[in-house]
């Protein structure tokens, strides 16, 4: 009871949760030789105490129970690190929190209590009949919820529909330090299981053959984009002049039914990256993940990231989120020649980072360069300079909403004009070049259209949702250059911007821009060959998006 968070208030269910639980592991007990009985509830019950006082400290000193994050980080510390964070994070002060000082007193009382306990104060009956009626109860009320828990530990290896989960909170259905520690151990096993599948099948890769096809590759990959804020795919407000200009000159090809199969970041960075695709029999870990076969074939292979910085993970082999491999240095080293270190306070100065290490690398015959922005990542206003603000109120006249709507509604289509200026400025890096720019987000955004939310929501899609959090922005832009020299590209980009596609087919278009040839080649998923077959778009684990807006 004293590491529940009642900040939204105490439900019966943080009631029942933690007695069926403690009853669960005491009742056994009860069968134990009378010898041994005593001494194995004292360890029990104090092992008990010491996980609650652990999820205590962590709410109470970083404002988080038990995470697979927290874990990680203490499995992996070394005796050093670990003497090093009790001598600087724990003192007499820790009794100062009364949750804390609560805890520290059961720790000595308990052995009292459990002596005291051995002699019935109450006739056996009435207390096996309160017993039996107050664990009826419990049960009753747990059944839903612990239903849900279990969910997370029946996906075998398929992380990306834990993760869904997770950001429905079916992690938290069973709020006790026990169960927080459960899955927490759950998750790190599993994607450790899975981040070693992934690993053996990544460094095992090989090519069969590359034409290099196009010499420099660019994947840039938005964020939080809801599409129909975009002046490209017919939003009111001047919000992409940019991209408008270079599609209206012809350098730009717009695709209009792209589709993502999560609104989660992390799923989605492991859909892209893996040549895994929805359908498949095999699991997520038998791919490799294609920047490795850029690497086989010679392209040097740059990240630059807003977002996902290696020194910014926390250690270990999970961050409860589909972007885990990209935590591993090891795969990482194997996967990039290059990587940034440091994030700029806007995406600018990510583009400058590109540029200053480009200028400083400009013999590269063959470059594949993935880019991945903050884009309108909320809060959408921290998006943008303010010297960058474009709209005002007087633009937004004719909508329904209240004030804070509205002014939300300002900031993100601010944040978008300046994502057509970031974005714009990347291409300008490459205008000289024999190069392509696919540009995908890798997310929509709820900003007040049909919903009256922003943000995500995290549940089965509706159609709503469906268009506004899974319906992205694509588009591929080529230089002068390349449109002089690959003619049949260009052609089968103008014949492709109206067919469908689920963006974990991604990976199949680059190996075609790129000429590479592997086992794993397949025209049926690369949207730009005459042999592409569309499959099921599904999304968010579990509906199928065609389906659903065709009803």
């Amino acid at each position: 009871m004293l590491c529940i968070d009642v900040t939204n208030g105490l439900s019966f269910h943080c009631l029942t949760a933690p007695i069926l639980t403690a009853f669960a592991i005491s009742w056994p007990t009860a069968y134990i030789p009378r010898l041994l009985r005593g001494a194995v509830q004292l360890a029990v019950g104090e092992l008990l105490i010491a996980v609650c006082i652990v999820d205590c400290y962590c709410q109470e000193f970083f404002s988080s129970p038990i995470t697979p994050q927290i874990l990680s980080n203490t499995m992996l510390s070394n005796g050093r690190e670990l003497s090093e964070f009790l001598s600087s994070f724990v003192g007499l002060y820790v009794l100062g929190r009364w949750r804390m000082a609560a805890l520290l007193l059961m720790v000595v009382a308990l052995p009292f209590a459990l002596f005291i306990l051995r002699k019935p104060v109450i006739g056996n009956k009435v207390v096996y009949i309160i017993g039996v009626v107050l664990l009826g109860i419990c049960l009753i009320c747990e059944i839903p919820p612990t239903c849900r828990y279990l969910q997370l530990f029946s996906q075998g290896g398929d992380l990306q529909t834990m993760e869904g989960l997770i950001f429905r909170h079916y992690h938290e259905e069973v709020p006790t330090p026990l169960h927080r520690l459960a899955f927490a151990w759950h998750s790190i096993r599993k994607s450790s299981l899975v981040l070693g599948d992934i690993k053996r099948s990544t460094f095992s890769a090989r090519i069969d053959s590359c034409s290099h096809l196009s010499p420099h590759i660019i994947l840039v990959i938005g964020e939080s984009y809801n599409k129909h804020h975009s002046t490209l795919y017919g939003y009111q407000l001047p919000t992409t002049p940019l991209q408008q200009k270079r599609m209206d000159d012809g350098e730009l090809f717009v695709f209009d039914d792209v589709v993502t199969p999560w609104n989660i970041t992390s799923n989605v960075f492991l859909d892209i990256f893996s040549l895994w695709e929805y359908g498949m029999t095999e699991s997520i870990g038998t791919m490799p993940l294609f920047p490795i076969l850029f690497r086989r074939a010679g392209y040097e292979v740059r990240f630059f990231s807003n977002q996902y910085l290696l020194r910014g993970f926390m250690k270990g082999a999970t961050n409860q989120a589909g972007h885990f491999f990209l935590a591993d240095g090891e795969l990482s080293d194997s996967l990039f020649t290059f990587r940034n270190r440091k994030s700029g306070k806007y995406d600018l100065g990510l583009v400058r980072q590109v540029g200053d290490y480009r200028r400083n690398h400009a013999d590269r015959n063959y470059t594949l360069d993935i880019i991945h922005l903050i884009g309108q990542h909320f809060d959408y206003a921290m998006r943008y300079p303010p010297s960058e603000a474009h709209f005002s109120p007087k633009d937004y006249a004719d909508r329904e909403g209240d004030k804070n709507a509205k002014t939300m509604m300002i900031e993100y289509d601010n944040a978008t004009r300046y994502n057509d200026l970031v974005v714009d400025s990347i291409l300008s890096l490459y205008e000289n070049d024999d190069a392509v720019v696919l540009y995908v987000a890798d997310h929509g955004e709820e900003v007040y259209d049909e919903l009256p939310v922003h943000g995500r929501l995290f549940q089965e899609p509706t159609a709503a949702q469906a268009k506004y959090e899974f319906e992205v922005p694509m588009w591929i832009w080529c230089s002068s250059t390349y449109r002089q020299h690959h003619a049949e590209v260009l052609q089968r980009l103008s014949t492709s911007v109206g067919k469908p596609l689920l963006t974990d087919h991604l990976p199949y278009v680059l190996l075609y821009l790129a000429g590479i040839r592997c086992c794993w080649s397949d025209d049926t998923s690369n949207i730009l060959s005459p042999a592409y077959q569309p499959g099921s778009r599904m999304i968010g684990g579990c509906v199928d998006y065609d389906t659903l807006m065709n009803r």
